[in-house]
């Protein structure tokens, strides 16, 4: 059963920034999803620094969460977040904006908005696409154009899984130069699920492929083929079917020559190139591909992935989601309306290890990704990802990838 996405309604100016790039956008955790845009003019909240015109525009923003039905599950706020360009007095971790959702007069909801994190400078254009790990994601939808030139807008996906519909969203700016345009405020809802088994969330990216091969993840990597498959099947070019299935196995055989596979890793990626150069349908370069990636995964994936896929799938999407709050199996197997011990029994069939141990994997992954393309001090990258020790995390990031975490900040100067 699809989910259903409503827009907020909140005053908006007569006049303004507007981002009109589309109807709708669609996200890339959930390319399903579509979002309506109002293509209307932003609100606009207080900044700027001592003695701009901004410092007067207000600082809070109320919007009405439309009553459906059903269960509110995530609010996608799009916007540009942050419009004045973040120079001084902005610093990673520091709190420009709180999100809250209001249940008559009691905050049942507050997200605050962390620098580095949930917003940036806006004139940086280049794409956003990540998982905080904290309930939100944060993605690039396209470009506003303002008078200083175009500014990047986000959209930042907040997850609020269980609230009943109805209500009020207050979204208030701190006392900071940063100054957030919101476009459109939308409130997606799920109906009640008939089946405990029904998964969600989207596909795996490129960019997170190698994270899922080096945690052995067995579910996701499952998921990760059968996109393969789709996507070189529906080609209508064979050098763009090639092209596809070439770029998955050469992200995989990375992963594993970090695990350690033996340099004939890269003679595999010749030979497979040599394979599919011979082949003359993509159904035929779709099969070859998906055989001859399981092959050199399968030292690492030996096991088949148990029975209860269905659920593992939403227990990972809640993980993949929420790896940097204090996470706890107890807290997924309640989600997922089961025991604790039958969970873990389910969670370690199906990914090969034990929740905890495959959460600190996660951690690490999320940790090494954050080092190499945001500048965020390592002791901020720590807290982000969920670990209470800055010691805790430096030790366990040299276990497992060999190197510090500093000196892998190093190397990417």
């Amino acid at each position: 059963m699809r989910s259903i996405v409503e827009p907020g309604v909140f005053t908006r100016p007569h006049t303004g920034l507007r981002f009109a790039a589309a109807a709708e956008a669609t996200s890339d955790f959930d390319p399903n999803r579509k979002l309506p845009l109002a293509g209307e003019p932003g609100w606009q909240s207080a900044g700027g620094p001592p003695g701009h015109p901004f410092r007067s525009l207000p600082r809070s923003l109320e919007v009405s969460i439309p009553a459906m039905g059903g269960r509110l599950v995530r609010i996608h706020l799009v916007g540009i977040f942050a419009l004045i360009p973040i120079e001084r007095g902005e610093s990673a971790g520091r709190t420009g904006a709180q999100v809250q959702v209001l249940d008559g007069r009691q905050v049942a909801v507050r997200q605050g908005l962390v620098c580095g994190r949930h917003y940036s400078d806006a004139r940086e254009l280049e794409p956003l696409c990540r998982l905080n790990g904290d309930g939100t994601s944060l993605e690039t939808v396209g470009r506003a154009p303002t008078e200083q030139g175009p500014r990047r807008v986000d959209l930042l996906t907040l997850d609020v899984d269980g609230l009943a519909g109805d209500g009020r969203l207050r979204f208030v700016a701190a006392e900071t130069e940063a100054s957030f345009v919101i476009f459109d405020v939308l409130f997606e809802y799920e109906p009640a699920p008939t089946c405990p088994f029904r998964g969600r969330g989207g596909g795996v990216s490129l960019a997170e492929l190698g994270s899922v091969v080096r945690v052995a993840d067995r579910v996701r990597f499952g998921h990760a083929l059968r996109q393969l498959e789709e996507g070189v099947r529906a080609c209508d070019d064979l050098d763009e079917a090639r092209s596809i299935a070439l770029t998955f196995m050469a992200v995989v055989a990375a992963a594993l020559l970090e695990m350690g596979a033996p340099r004939e890793m890269h003679r595999f990626q010749l030979e497979a190139a040599r394979r599919l150069d011979r082949l003359r349908s993509t159904g035929e370069i779709a099969e070859t591909s998906r055989t001859l990636v399981a092959e050199i995964v399968s030292p690492v994936l030996s096991r088949p992935s148990a029975t209860g896929d269905a659920l593992i799938d939403r227990a990972l999407a809640i993980v993949e989601r929420n790896f940097g709050k204090n996470l706890q199996d107890t807290q997924v197997a309640d989600q997922l309306g089961l025991s604790t011990s039958h969970f873990r029994h389910l969670f370690k069939q199906a990914t090969g290890q034990p929740f905890h141990r495959y959460l600190i994997s996660l951690r690490l992954e999320k940790a090494r990704q954050t080092l190499l393309e945001q500048d965020v001090p390592v002791s901020e990258v720590a807290r982000l990802v969920g670990f209470v020790s800055a010691a805790h995390f430096s030790r366990a990031f040299q276990k497992r990838f060999s190197v510090a975490p500093s000196a892998l900040r190093q190397s990417r100067r």
